[in-house]
């Protein structure tokens, strides 16, 4: 399987899913402006230790599960992955938190 493969079925469709399913009660009430900071700091923390750690061989994209371009050492599939992965995760976390707030539960 392709690395696109795998973003489109594991992270990017449950992300639109979610998205359209969650529209009206949780994505239009989520603190969009925080979930872009926290990209930031995933983007930031990230990349560094993703590139040196394929940089030494720790792991490594197969020639041919990728579409080739590359920035720095990571191949732009992988930075796709860290922002769609947020996103999901975002999504799913704050829909959690808004349930729980709106039924009194400490979070």
């Amino acid at each position: 399987m392709t690395y696109a493969r795998f973003l489109g079925l594991f992270v990017a469709i449950p992300f639109a899913v979610l998205l359209v399913l969650w529209w009206r009660e949780t994505a239009r009430r989520l603190p969009w402006k925080s979930v872009l900071q926290l990209l930031l700091v995933v983007y930031l923390a990230t990349t560094p230790w993703d590139n040196v750690a394929v940089k030494h061989g720790l792991w490594e994209f197969p020639e041919g599960k990728t579409w080739g371009i590359r920035l720095w050492n990571l191949p732009l599939e992988e930075y796709l992955f860290f922002g769609l992965q947020t996103l999901l995760t975002g999504l799913w976390a704050g829909r959690r938190l808004l349930q729980l707030r709106e039924r009194g539960t400490p979070a």
